[in-house]
């Protein structure tokens, strides 16, 4: 009886050994910054320029997702549920490597930081603004619905609902986005 009860529990400790393990690996490298769209050859792109700068001219495969659909100067960031659902008419389910591209560094790591908290496993975003050729192809606009259900769990362990809960506050997703890809891993965002 006492074999059994100790092998149950050294497989109950092996299993939120390796799960735990599994979580800080995947989240590790989540969210990096990369000097050109070559090196995520592979990845969705999300261009926040607005609508008709990534309608003219984007890279190929680009979805245009406007910052302003995500953040607006007055009513502050959409709700995480809506965020999700928008994330899911560009089709991201959460499971791909995302590069984020923009007009400015500021806008970039604002979406990627909304991109990280909102669950995406990897994203990239470019460390400058992006300069698109004559050339390139133009961007392809949100659906209206959602293509896909983005399902990958929220980084909501990230967030701070008061100054009362602890952590190292950031007040704006840039500086978290920063703060993330330097591995901080006691960086939270505190929500007004």
């Amino acid at each position: 009886m006492i074999r059994r009860a100790l092998s149950f529990a050294l497989v109950c400790w092996a299993a939120l050994s390796w799960s735990a393990v599994a979580t800080a690996r995947e989240d590790h490298g989540a969210l990096t910054f990369v000097a050109h769209e070559a090196e995520v050859a592979d990845a969705h792109v999300i261009d926040v320029r607005d609508l008709q700068s990534c309608a003219q001219a984007s890279l190929p495969g680009a979805r245009c997702l406007p910052i302003r659909s995500l953040v607006s100067p007055t009513d502050g960031l959409v709700g995480f549920h809506a965020l999700r659902w928008l994330l899911g008419t560009v089709g991201l389910s959460g499971a791909q490597t995302v590069l984020v591209i923009g007009a400015n560094a500021r806008d970039v790591r604002t979406v990627g930081a909304l991109l990280y908290l909102a669950g995406q496993r990897r994203v990239r975003l470019l460390d400058k603004p992006f300069a698109p050729q004559s050339d390139d192809p133009g961007g392809v606009a949100r659906s209206l619905s959602r293509e896909v259900v983005f399902t990958e769990p929220m980084r909501d362990k990230r967030l701070l609902i008061n100054r009362q809960s602890g952590g190292a506050p950031y007040t704006d997703l840039a500086s978290f986005a920063e703060a993330v890809e330097r591995g901080d891993k006691e960086a939270r965002l505190l929500l007004p």
